[in-house]
């Protein structure tokens, strides 16, 4: 079924407004880490319940595990109920900190760092935190479609974390909010980033 018309329009908006920054650094023996972070009106309860419970996933991430990430073990996720499965084996859960798992071959790190906040602002946003993740690659060319994919589902959750209604977007569904002009984008971010490395 297609993305409702306010969704779109919802997630177009948080991709061009939503604070997400990103980076692709090249590693020893062709590997290239990606980290990206987005701020976010939320406790790191909050977050964290976002991250790990199954319920909660299918409203913006493309993990939909078979059982709560909370504790280090075996998990098995799909994005779709008829998808392949993909193994998520949870390897660290620090409860409103950290939580990696295997993500197929390779491994994601997520990070929630809260932000503390003067009387004004927690009167006006009641809490915030930062939520980077954190995934390395051995092919490059996989960078900047993931963080495409990524920046879409971040803005999803940023927007739910502001309380609004909006469906989650992965998979096919990407292309109506501009996932390829975002990887292109990114593609090209990521090349300047390397040139002015080197």
């Amino acid at each position: 079924m297609p993305l409702s018309e306010s969704t779109v329009s919802a997630v177009t908006t948080a991709l061009a407004e939503a604070s997400v920054t990103a980076e692709a650094q090249s590693l020893s023996r062709g590997t290239t880490l990606l980290r990206m972070g987005v701020p976010l009106a939320a406790d790191a309860q909050t977050v964290w319940e976002h991250l790990t419970q199954p319920e909660l996933l299918t409203r913006w991430s493309p993990v939909v595990p078979d059982r709560p990430l909370t504790t280090p073990g075996p998990a098995i996720s799909r994005e779709t109920p008829e998808a392949e499965p993909v193994d998520v084996r949870v390897i660290e859960a620090e409860p409103e900190h950290v939580l990696r798992h295997a993500w197929g071959e390779g491994e994601v790190l997520w990070e929630i760092t809260a932000v503390p906040l003067d009387e004004a602002a927690a009167a006006e946003v009641g809490a915030a935190s930062v939520l980077t993740v954190t995934q390395t690659f051995t092919r490059a060319a996989l960078v900047p479609m993931t963080a495409a994919g990524w920046h879409i589902c971040l803005a999803v959750l940023s927007l739910l974390m502001e309380g609004r209604d909006v469906e989650r977007v992965v998979g096919g569904d990407s292309a109506a909010v501009g996932w390829e002009a975002l990887r292109d984008a990114y593609e090209r971010g990521f090349e300047e980033q390397s040139a002015a490395q080197s």
